[in-house]
């Protein structure tokens, strides 16, 4: 059933591999890394940064789905104790918006859009965290599907016998995009603050 999915979606071109994208960032069950990786070898590696680049964005779009969901039908998925749900919501609690962008490119990612929604995250923050949680994953499935020639099996096994180093290669882009992210901030916050107390200063005189 999988490889008849797959070969249906290939034949689409870039529009099977964003709707892949779509789905996935909706939270519906899809096997969304094993379309991204039979993707890979269709593009030239030039191409592949702003295929990531828009693949991101509408995952991140799709994810709004289960955003608003979360803020309007909190209270009724929470009466439902799904295991993956009380999981993120702990994430999100012990690392707040952070564990939005850090789980993106795991399992939990699509729990913790609902969580978002439920605590009535900022959609601008929301939104931008997501895609800086899902790009190096999209990014680095391309690439190892351009690796593996598209072939899935070929990967899982290579999955199974590197795990962590796998691991490693998602989280550390998003840790270090976050870090930006934050000093970025700190920098517009405190250039806002010092301007503030120059007005001031200024207002005395």
């Amino acid at each position: 059933m999988i490889a008849i999915l797959l070969e249906g979606l290939r034949d689409l071109g870039l529009a099977g591999l964003y709707t892949s994208m779509f789905l996935e960032g909706s939270s519906l069950p899809f096997p969304g890394i094993a379309v991204v990786i039979t993707y890979g070898y269709l593009f030239p590696s030039k191409s592949i940064l702003w295929i990531a680049a828009v693949m991101s964005a509408i995952y991140s779009l799709a994810s709004l789905i289960p955003y608003f969901l979360g803020l309007k039908m909190g209270w009724l998925l929470q009466r439902k104790g799904n295991k993956g749900l009380a999981k993120a919501k702990g994430l999100f609690i012990r690392y707040g918006y952070l564990s939005v962008a850090v789980t993106r490119p795991f399992g939990l990612g699509n729990y913790i859009s609902y969580i978002a929604g439920m605590s009535k995250m900022s959609l601008k923050s929301y939104l931008i965290l997501t895609f800086v949680g899902i790009y190096p994953w999209s990014y680095s499935m391309l690439l190892l599907g351009r690796y593996f020639n598209g072939n899935y099996e070929a990967f899982k096994s290579f999955a199974l016998a590197n795990g962590n180093y796998l691991l490693w290669a998602l989280t550390v882009p998003v840790v270090l995009a976050l870090f930006f992210i934050v000093l970025i901030a700190w920098k517009k916050s405190h250039a806002g603050l010092m301007k503030r107390e120059g007005e001031t200063d200024n207002a005395w005189r």
